[in-house]
Order: structure tokens, then sequence, then C-alpha cells
């Protein structure tokens, strides 16, 4: 069963959620790369209420694989730094990340 993790990144401003969709775009193969599937990746353009805007990545490793490991050895690559050019990283303000366990019955096991 593979380890799945869903990633939730806060940013600036919609024009910074605009620029970080693009990379996001550029980060799935090198992902792969690094045995780390993506799955999907959504954004929730800010709400009325002044919210961030946010850009939701669902993401899986292999049963066997250390997520923090495989997740290191992909930031720490020659495809992250590149993927990564040009943008200014306080363009995020928040990154949460959380381990989904599926239940017995979901389509992603």
């Amino acid at each position: 069963m593979s380890q799945y993790q869903l990633r939730v990144y806060a940013l600036r401003s919609p024009e910074s959620l605009a620029a970080y969709e693009n990379i996001w775009a550029k980060h799935i193969p090198g992902m792969t790369k690094h045995r780390i599937t993506t799955h999907g990746v959504w954004t929730v353009p800010a709400a009325p209420s002044g919210a961030a805007p946010q850009l939701y990545a669902l993401v899986s490793y292999r049963d066997a694989d250390d997520m923090r490991e495989r997740l290191d050895a992909y930031l720490s690559s020659p495809e992250f730094r590149s993927d990564m050019e040009g943008f200014d990283l306080t363009q995020i303000v928040d990154i949460a990340e959380c381990v989904l366990t599926p239940t017995a019955d979901s389509p992603l096991r």
C-alpha cells in the first residue's frame, strides 16, 4: 500500500499562486524521478474573508520508502533548484503537510 501525503501551500497573492501553479507543473517529472507520485494539484483562490490563496497537492510514496528521505532527496536535487529558479520563496507564507491513511474501501490504496 502506498503512503499518501496532502501538501498545502499558502501563497501571498493570487499572482504568486499562479506562478507557483506553473512551478508545480515542473515539479511533477522531477518528483517522479525521486519515487514521489503526484495524484493531483488543486488551487483555492483567496476567499472573500481575506484568506491566503492556496495550492493543494496529493502525492504518494512507495510503502517501503521513508517519506522524509524521499522528499529531502527531491528538495536537494538539481531538478528542484531548476524548477524554483526565479521564484521568490517569501511568496510561500505557510506549508502544511499531513499523512493520509486510506480507508479499506478507498480506490487509492
